[in-house]
């Protein structure tokens, strides 16, 4: 690879921010801030949601020709180095002796790939970015420096820049369901760190250790990076009238497919000029970690292997201990996706490690399997985030877990599993009468004729027959309904027998009495329940069946599932199915044959920018 790696000065007016006025000699007040190529190139390529961008794409020079052909692929085993180099030591897809793994020196004794294998239909092959791509990625934060002073601290903000150019796009690959690696991981994780330390002398730290299980890979990229920190200096440190300093500095790189060998410790092209995707510009990895007490072990066996000017490494804290209270953990194994898939567009920069935790365990379950902890979409987020029907238009708020709920009904949705707790109905406000919550004038609930559930725009041959042999029973659904599952999509399907809709027939007076009585609501039953204005809803109208079934899935392969329904259901038992035709992280509901009247989907008013609005 041919690349380039030089300072460059940007002008000011090129980051956005205007010169100060007179230069100050901060040395004695702060160490200069730290700019290093990798922090700017990760804190603003990292918002563009791809997972981590590479600060040296290349394979490395000393691999076989064959690996440096294809690039860092899924199942390598990698350290990702503070200045973002990836240092790779084996593939766990291939065996020991194949021309894809690593050196002999670099693959533990005893090493024998994933088995089962990896399935080749569960890598999902697509083009993120097509033809010429420029990723524009832009990071404004806000840190402190400590001073030289004991106690001192100065308030500094980051402006990071990096511009990523990619003539001819990318190839990606992904992993569809990660979960087939945990078994393998957890019988050699421990295995693999020791490994990497003791024979590699690399000093991991528990969590260091990735598997690779997504690329984006392309022939030729360009990569301008660029960072303006500003720190605030109060007027007690300094008679002049500045009172900002501004640090800048710039990095700019490229690279291309072009293989290279080392000749008399020169780097020379192949004079061939082949040009192949193998530049990695973006990796998505699986994070492994292991407990406390297995980590203070692995780091005592390597003390003998230490130089002595070099250090124990030290353990990372095992983050999830004390979020999961799951005290028999052995390891815990996280994935990019689970910090990718809580970032906003609107993310100015990277979020705060506690922010980053408070939005991933708001979607995701943390789970425990075979000794390994891992996060898992709740299946109430993924419903209520993906479902479309094809009922009335209003109704908005989808229930996973249904219940019966009454038009009128003011409540919330439980943080726990998702279902809809009544604080009271504002027809009816009863006891909190009398505490100054007046009912809501009268109005008529109106009780839309029945109607069938959504029904599946892709139905077989089957489908279509035993529909026109029911086509006189209206009151009885298909028999069996199928639902399409897109690869690299969430998906998330209702459907139901005959349903009931009642709603206001008017949204002017209930929208005047929510917006009148709803902090006086919260006044009584925010402190007991937890709530805020944010989390309080009043119902308008509710989809009620006797018959639901209800269907999500965070992963799968290019294919369908059929809800295949009991023609002749027993009272009290599941009156159908879900037969899903591949493998993936599936989760279903089915009520019961002759079962209550429940509600599945409800349209109500909500706050919003401290407003009355009809949820959407």
């Amino acid at each position: 690879m041919e690349s380039t790696d030089k300072e460059i000065e940007p002008r000011n007016g090129d980051m956005g921010v205007s010169s100060p006025r007179t230069h100050l000699d901060t040395t004695r007040l702060f160490p200069g801030p730290r700019q290093a190529e990798w922090d700017i190139i990760y804190y603003a390529l990292a918002l563009k949601r791809r997972g981590s961008p590479i600060h040296s794409p290349s394979p490395p020079i000393e691999q076989p020709i064959e690996y440096r052909k294809e690039g860092f692929s899924i199942g390598d085993v990698i350290l990702l180095d503070s200045g973002g180099y990836i240092d790779f030591h084996f593939n766990t897809c291939v065996p020991a002796d194949s021309p894809f793994n690593g050196r002999p020196t670099d693959i533990p004794e005893g090493f024998c790939p994933m088995s089962p294998p990896l399935d080749p239909a569960n890598i999902h092959e697509y083009a993120a970015f097509k033809g010429h791509t420029v990723l524009d990625g832009r990071s404004v934060r806000r840190y402190q420096i400590q001073g030289r002073v004991p106690g001192t601290v100065f308030d500094a903000v980051a402006e990071e820049m990096a511009i990523l150019t990619i003539p001819e796009g990318v190839i990606s690959r992904d992993v569809i369901d990660v979960s087939c690696f945990r078994k393998y991981i957890a019988a050699n994780a421990v295995a693999w760190y020791k490994f990497v330390n003791e024979v590699g002398g690399r000093c991991a730290t528990n969590g260091d250790l990735r598997l690779v299980v997504g690329s984006d890979r392309c022939s030729s990229w360009s990569r301008v990076a660029t960072s303006s920190v500003s720190v605030h200096i109060p007027h007690n440190n300094t008679t002049s009238t500045t009172s900002c300093e501004q640090f800048n500095v710039g990095v700019n790189a490229a690279g291309t497919g072009v293989l290279q060998s080392d000749v008399d410790g020169r780097p020379v092209l192949d004079p061939d000029g082949v040009v192949y995707k193998n530049q990695s510009v973006f990796l998505r990895t699986l994070n492994i970690s292991v407990c406390d007490e297995i980590w203070s072990k692995i780091a005592e066996d390597f003390r003998p292997y230490l130089e002595p000017y070099m250090n124990i490494p030290h353990a990372t804290p095992f983050t999830w201990r004390s979020e999961l209270m799951k005290p028999h953990a052995k390891f815990a194994i996280t994935e990019d996706n689970d910090w990718i898939s809580v970032l906003k567009p609107d993310d100015p920069c990277l979020p705060a490690a506690n922010e980053f935790l408070s939005r991933i365990l708001e979607v995701y379950n943390i789970c425990e399997e075979d000794d390994v902890v891992f996060l898992e979409h709740k299946p109430e987020v993924l419903y209520r985030t993906y479902l479309k029907h094809d009922h009335d238009l209003s109704l908005t708020l989808p229930l996973w877990s249904p219940t019966t709920v009454a038009v009128g009904a003011v409540g919330y949705l439980s943080r726990e599993d998702g279902k809809f707790i009544t604080l009271l109905n504002a027809r009816a406000p009863s006891d909190s009468t009398a505490r100054g919550i007046p009912p809501l004038p009268a109005l008529r609930t109106k009780i839309a004729p029945t109607v069938h559930s959504e029904k599946s725009k892709k139905r077989s041959v089957f489908d279509l027959l035993l529909g026109l042999l029911n086509a006189g029973r209206k009151s009885d659904p298909p028999q069996r309904v199928t639902f399409p599952l897109k690869v690299a999509e969430k998906a998330a399907h209702i459907y139901t027998g005959p349903t009931r809709h009642r709603r206001f027939e008017a949204d002017d007076l209930p929208t005047e009495w929510f917006k009148s009585n709803i902090e006086k609501i919260i006044e009584i039953h925010g402190a007991d329940h937890d709530i805020t204005t944010e989390d309080l809803v009043l119902i308008t109208g509710t989809l009620d069946t006797r018959d639901y079934a209800l269907f999500v899935s965070a992963c799968h392969r290019e294919g369908s599932v059929t809800f295949e329904a009991d023609v002749n259901p027993r009272i009290g038992q599941p009156w159908g199915v879900f037969l899903p035709t591949n493998s993936g992280q599936f989760n279903s509901k089915v009520s019961r044959h002759r079962g209550p009247w429940e509600t599945v989907l409800v349209s109500c008013l909500r706050v919003a920018s401290n407003a009355i609005v009809l949820s959407r």
